[in-house]
């Protein structure tokens, strides 16, 4: 599996309880937070974790 990166525009700590399992807050820095994960079983980073983000006003977009 890949391990897949996000940036997070915000440092908000209720960031976590929109992710999945297999996602996490890795860093929290001045003005973003960055998350990690890998997809498993369609909790996908495109097509689960930036659009649930996005249901909360959190901007993400991944890192590459």
């Amino acid at each position: 599996m890949t391990t897949r990166r996000a940036i997070v525009s915000s440092t908000d700590k209720a960031i976590a309880a929109y992710l999945p399992a297999g996602y996490k807050v890795v860093e929290v820095t001045e003005d973003s937070t960055i998350i990690e994960g890998e997809d498993v079983c369609g909790w996908t980073l495109d097509g689960y974790v930036i659009p649930r983000l996005a249901s909360g006003w959190y901007f993400a977009e991944e890192v590459t």
